[in-house]
């Protein structure tokens, strides 16, 4: 009988029941299942969903250590794929994107693994950036804002990561060329790359000049020729003229001459209707 019962034990133990250890001490199977329970209850659609400027830093600590548990390879791909794609889908969300990323290349375990494949991927969606402005002006737009945005944040020590700037410099060349370019049928997908080109070069002008001056030179004389262009809407000039403003005030305008552009515009708007 005591045979028999030593045989049922360890029967059930045979059945993937653990070994009991000493109080406090998990087995390494415990442990592997708790690893994989932890990654699979990980959902980085929903963190970054829920991403917010005043949560961010919690919200990356989530994210460094799901990337930090086994295969991180992996998960540093699935990571930048996530972030790419969402900021394509919808590009306001670039800003929180490029905050994320250039957190994470930081990160002393896997930071420059993750350099590597967010330049690599962004690379390759840059160099796509012609059918996909063909199919999506929207996916477009969201690829402009997150090569600008990562521009903007991205640090090698204190530096801007100089090898984005010929990339930001043509991706704002190219939205601001869109002006007339389309037909009068395209005017409000037109006026989304303006806008687009308005709210990046006002983030990232100064910072492009700093890296590139001739570039930077070479974008406000578009936006000059385009201002005086025949094909250009009144919106458009006066978004323009509003940029050359700011830079020529070096980013201080007063609050008078924001009303009056803010005033111009909203005429311009009216008149549209």
């Amino acid at each position: 009988m005591a045979a028999a019962a030593r045989g049922r034990g360890r029967g059930r133990g045979g059945f993937g029941v653990p070994k009991p250890g000493k109080s406090g001490e998990k087995s390494e199977q415990q442990a592997d299942i708790s690893t994989e329970k932890s990654s699979n209850e990980f959902d980085l659609t929903k963190v970054l969903n829920d991403l917010r400027e005043n949560t961010l830093d919690t919200q990356v600590k989530e994210i460094s250590h799901h990337i930090s548990q086994s295969s991180s390879s992996t998960k540093v791909k699935d990571v930048v794929d996530h972030l790419i794609q969402r900021t394509i889908k919808k590009s306001d969300f670039a800003p929180l994107a490029a905050k994320v990323a250039n957190k994470l290349c930081s990160d002393e375990s896997f930071g420059i693994a993750f350099r590597g494949d967010l330049l690599k991927s962004t690379q390759e969606q840059y160099k796509k950036r012609e059918s996909i402005r063909a199919n999506s002006t929207s996916e477009w737009i969201g690829l402009a804002c997150f090569i600008c945005e990562l521009f903007r944040h991205l640090r090698t020590g204190e530096a801007p990561l100089r090898p984005l700037a010929a990339a930001v410099h043509q991706t704002l060349s190219e939205l601001l060329s869109s002006e007339g370019q389309n037909g009068n049928n395209d005017e409000e997908l037109e006026g989304d790359e303006i806008d687009c080109f308005y709210e990046n070069f006002k983030g990232v002008g100064f910072l492009l000049e700093t890296v590139n001056q001739e570039k930077a030179e070479e974008l406000l004389g578009m936006m000059r020729d385009t201002i005086l262009s025949d094909n250009s809407s009144a919106k458009t000039r006066c978004l323009l003229l509003e940029m050359l403003e700011f830079h020529a005030r070096q980013g201080k305008i007063s609050s008078k001459v924001e009303d009056y552009f803010s005033d111009k515009l909203a005429e311009i708007m009216a008149n549209e209707l």
